[in-house]
Parts: structure tokens; C-alpha cells; sequence
């Protein structure tokens, strides 16, 4: 039974049903009687259970990859059925409650079972997971993108010596992600003077095996030689003076397309069909969407205004249209059910809980819970210099434990090129490549077949292990993969927990009973994994794989890597 408040009034919610909060009314829910709490998604400090820590949304909506969403392992899950903005705070202060409002009424959907997955399935079911997955290569090969490694100075010869340059060094790739400022212009989705003969490059890309997705946005700046024309058009959201309605992201001062209206979504869906259809690009990298990338709303005329947070959906139901199964966004609220693959949105490269390392392994636990679980946690190592120039550049340790947690996720990806690093960090990095590559038919049959997150923690398949709720830091992939990964610098061992049933160490074969707290060897590199005994196939493939990593190879405080990758490098700088 959950306890509270509900506009003031005392409230127990006991069983599923459907509640209303009225407008300006709050809901305030003694997390307490609830046990641990997850959910949210998206936040700077990522903790969890999300109890631990304090998230603090004045203005909750789309922003990365969150939902009005909150589970307890009381057996409850909150959903608050709606794409308004929110104001969300649980355990300010210390307060031990979850608070919502809203200034408009929102209705609060519970669902209820004798245990959290039972309640988490049908919470599931509602909002229309699972969707399809992709390709099965998807799930093998690790996928490169341009970004940290080019920022902003992306040429045509770039991305051709990058593909020859991963097929050199041996990674299992079949995707690159052609990022920033390929474009003539931010918005005008067409290739620029730097891509001499783009059709070309796909040609020559795809002969080679790779398929090649492009980074698209849902503004036009200003400055493009298009935007006046599609002021006047009514392609980009209006403002009160008839032309578009000013707003301001990280490329500039911009309009938005409204996808709302037919001419907006008919204009963004021609371009990227052109690109599709006559240059040959096979997918996209989706950026945007967020409630703060929006015209303020006294300012906006939408068509067909979805909410603060309805747009990304919008933005992605036209790019599941384009290609199925072939994009990715770091960007939903509630689109569990499309066709896309979920990316967290950048992160920062370092060991933190705050956007670092840790925060990554929390909010995948937190996504796979939400129904996005088919993830790629950005990019291997974080985002690098292209956030502060100044930032360091990551070591080599943290660079392995970024490509060992990865590695346990549904899709790997790369941008600062693992050979920016000394051989044997850079043969650690490539093991684990091989290794994510060896899980690839493993994860195809778990997502064609899905009764569970692909992502999720580790008392999920054991509920009734109270002991398992607060393990913040290891993760199941599917339901015979269990790992560890090192989110600490300087570690060579670690303790670990393992759900009931026997487990076998992927490393050594050692067959290991679960229940009750052990310290295990973990060396960089050297991530502890287990298999559920049983999976006789997986753990031959794992065991093959890890034995071509040098297990300790790569010391701690050492940074080999001396290539720069800050955003505002002169386009004439090699690498």
C-alpha cells in the first residue's frame, strides 16, 4: 500500500485503477512506503534506486530520454498519463516524497501486482512495448559516428579514411554515423561544399559494408537561405507576426518545423526521402525534440500543439515512417512501441554519477524499466572535448571501463577512435568490441522474443530478493547475462551479488552459487561476467571471446591519447 497526499487530503492506493490530478492540485507519495524507487529517466546526477539521491524537475517534460513514469518494488507503478509539463520533485531535501502537479489536470494511471515485474508488464503493455528491433547486425557490430573525433570539421575525405581506417584496425562495424555539419546550413538537410560527390561516398561506403546513417535536426537557423521561404510557408511553427516564432538551441537562433502542420511535415519528409532515395543514406541519427528547444509557448501558433512534450513523438513517427528500424534518438517521452533505437544522450567523460561513467549504468537500468531497452549508451568514452575544450582528455582506464560497460548493452558505439590510444589499450578496447559481437544472435533472439527489458537490473528475474534492489551497479542483459562493471578508478577487484540459481564466471568456467556478497577479481580489463549455468552456447562464445583480452593489461592514471577533439578546432586540423 502506497501513502499520501493528494491535494492536501490523506490517500492509500492499494490495487491498480485510475486516479485524476486536478490542476494545481500536487501528489506527494511517502516513497517510504513504496520500498526503492526507479523510473524517470533522464537527470544531470542519475541516482538509484532514484530514493538515494534527489531529482529536482520544476519543468518535467521531454529532455533526453525521460516518461512521466515511477516504479516501487512494492509492487506499484505511477504513471501520470500525459504530455504537459510536470513538476516533479522526489525526496527534495530529504523530504522521503514524490511529489507531481501540474497546472492542468493529468490523470494518474496505477498498476499493481504481487510483485514489480508483474505490475511493470502491464504498465508495459500500455504503452504499446515492445517495439520491433532491428537488424540483428545491429546488436554485433559496433557502430562509429564522427562526432568527438571530427567535430564540426566533417569532410567527404574524412569519413572515407574513417571507414578505412576502422576496417585497418579490425572492429566489427557495418554503420557510420555521419554527425554536425555536413549540412550547407543547420536546417537546410543537404550535403555541403565539403561532400563534393556525396552519392559517391555512399556508394563507395556501402561497397565496403557499411550502411550510412546522417545526424538531422528539426530546426532551420535563421541564416539558411531557406528559412525566409519557409517562414512565409508555414513549415516552421509561427510566431505572432506571421513569420516563424523565434527560438534559440546549441547551433544558433532557429526555427522549428512543425510537424503538426501538413506543410511542415511534408517539407521534413522530402528531404529526408531525398537523401534517402537519391543520395542513398540508410538512416539517421535524430537530435532535437526537447521541451527547452521549443518557441516559447505566448509566442508560438503550432497547427496542432501536442503539449511541451508531444512533439518528439511527432518527430519520431515521421522517422519510423522513413526508416524503420534504422535511426536512433536520444530524445522520447512516451514512444516505447516506435521502431528506434534509444540513445542516452551525451555523456561526459568521466567516472560520475553526475553524467559520468556511473550515470551511465543508472540510466540504462532506469530506461530498461521504461521500456527502452533497446539502448546504446552514447558514445565510448562520453563525449571527450566537444562539450569544454579544456576538458582532459580521458585515460586509457576510464576509455576500457567506458568500452566494458558498453559492451553489456544492446548496441555499441564508438567516435573517438579507440587507435587515438597506445596498442594494448587500443587491443583491450577492440577484445570488447569482439566480445559485444559475439553477444549479436544472443540479443537477436532475446528481442524477437521479449518478455522482459533486454536492460534490466537484477532482481528482476528474482523479486522476492529484497538484497538485490539497491545493486546500482550491476545489470542483466537478457536473462542469462550478468555483469559487472568497474565504475571506480584504480580497481582491481570488486564485490558482487548474484541472483539465485548457479552462475558460471565467464573468465575462468568457475561455477558459483548465487546469494550473498563476494569480491571478485577485476583488473582493467577485466569486468566480471557471468552466465546463467545452463547457456552452455553463450558461455562458449563469451569465454572465447574474453580469452583474447589481456586480462590487467592497461594501468591506472595513464592517458596515452593525445589527439584534441574540442568543437572549435580549425576545420584544417588532421587526424
Amino acid at each position: 500500500m502506497l501513502r499520501g497526499t493528494l491535494g492536501g487530503r490523506r490517500i492509500e492506493i492499494e490495487g491498480a485503477g485510475v486516479w485524476e490530478i486536478a490542476a494545481g492540485a500536487e501528489l506527494a507519495v511517502e516513497l517510504s512506503s513504496g520500498g526503492h524507487w526507479y523510473g524517470h529517466g533522464f537527470s544531470h546526477v542519475q541516482p538509484y534506486p532514484l530514493e538515494t539521491g534527489e531529482v529536482v524537475n520544476r519543468s518535467f517534460a521531454v529532455n533526453n530520454c525521460r516518461s512521466p513514469i515511477w516504479l516501487c518494488s512494492a509492487g506499484y507503478v505511477l504513471f501520470v498519463d500525459t504530455t504537459q509539463l510536470l513538476d516533479v520533485r522526489l525526496n527534495e531535501g530529504g523530504d522521503d516524497l514524490l511529489r507531481i502537479s501540474c497546472e492542468s489536470r493529468v490523470p494518474l494511471r496505477v498498476f499493481s501486482g504481487a510483485t514489480l515485474p508483474a505490475a511493470h508488464g502491464e504498465m508495459l503493455a500500455a504503452c504499446g512495448w515492445p517495439n520491433e528491433p532491428p537488424e540483428t547486425n545491429l546488436f554485433g557490430d559496433s557502430i562509429f559516428c564522427t562526432w568527438t573525433q571530427f567535430p564540426r570539421c566533417i569532410t567527404e575525405e574524412r569519413v572515407l579514411d574513417m571507414a578505412r581506417q576502422i576496417r585497418a584496425h579490425k572492429f566489427p562495424c557495418s554503420t557510420i554515423i555521419i554527425d554536425d555539419r555536413w549540412e550547407t546550413c543547420f536546417g537546410e538537410l543537404d550535403f555541403s561544399t565539403d561532400f563534393p560527390d556525396p552519392r559517391a561516398m555512399v556508394d563507395e561506403l556501402h561497397e565496403d559494408g557499411f550502411s550510412v546513417w546522417l545526424w538531422v535536426t528539426p530546426f532551420v537557423n535563421r541564416e539558411s537561405g531557406v528559412y525566409g521561404d519557409l517562414a512565409k510557408r508555414g513549415v516552421l511553427v509561427r510566431g505572432g507576426d506571421g513569420g516563424a516564432a523565434p527560438m534559440r538551441w546549441w547551433g544558433g537562433e532557429a526555427g522549428l518545423v512543425d510537424l503538426t502542420a501538413p506543410a511542415g511535415r511534408e517539407w521534413f519528409r522530402g528531404r529526408l526521402l531525398r537523401l534517402r532515395d537519391e543520395f542513398g543514406v540508410d538512416g539517421f541519427k535524430v537530435d532535437g525534440g526537447d521541451f527547452k528547444y521549443q518557441p516559447p509557448r505566448e509566442s508560438a501558433k503550432w497547427h496542432d500543439y501536442r503539449g511541451p512534450s508531444g512533439y518528439a513523438d511527432e518527430l519520431l513517427s515521421l522517422i519510423e515512417e522513413i526508416a524503420p528500424g534504422r535511426a536512433e534518438t536520444r530524445t522520447t517521452w512516451l514512444s516505447q512501441g516506435r521502431r528506434i533505437l534509444w540513445r542516452q544522450g551525451g555523456k561526459d567523460s568521466h567516472w560520475g554519477i553526475d553524467n559520468g561513467l556511473r550515470g551511465l549504468v543508472s540510466l540504462a537500468l532506469h530506461m530498461g524499466l521504461l521500456g527502452y531497452d533497446i539502448l546504446m549508451p552514447d558514445m565510448v568514452p562520453g563525449r571527450v572535448q566537444t562539450l569544454e575544450k579544456d576538458f582532459p582528455l580521458p585515460t586509457d582506464e576510464l576509455m576500457v571501463r567506458w568500452a566494458e560497460a558498453s559492451a553489456v548493452m544492446p548496441v555499441l558505439q564508438f567516435s573517438y577512435f579507440p587507435w587515438n590510444y597506445c596498442g594494448e589499450t587500443e587491443a583491450a578496447v577492440l577484445g570488447w568490441a569482439r566480445f559485444h559481437k559475439a553477444l549479436e544472435d544472443y540479443l537477436g533472439e532475446a528481442a524477437a522474443d521479449r518478455r522482459a527489458p533486454l536492460v534490466r537490473p537484477i532482481w528482476y528475474d528474482a523479486p522476492h530478493e529484497e538484497a538485490l534492489y539497491d545493486v546500482s551497479d550491476e545489470l542483466m542483459l537478457g536473462g542469462d547475462l550478468l555483469a559487472a562493471p568497474v565504475l571506480e578508478p584504480g580497481a582491481t577487484a570488486r564485490e558482487v551479488i548474484l541472483p539465485p540459481g548457479k552462475w558460471r564466471d565467464a573468465w575462468t568456467g568457475a561455477v558459483e552459487t548465487g546469494g550473498g556478497r563476494k569480491s571478485v577479481p577485476a583488473p582493467c580489463p577485466g569486468m566480471p561476467v557471468f552466465v546463467r549455468e545452463g547457456n552452455e552456447a553463450l558461455f562458449g562464445d563469451l569465454n572465447t571471446a574474453l580469452s583474447e583480452i589481456r586480462r590487467g593489461c592497461v594501468a591506472s592514471g595513464v592517458t596515452t591519447a593525445t589527439y584534441e577533439a574540442g568543437i572549435d578546432r580549425d576545420v584544417g586540423v588532421t587526424g
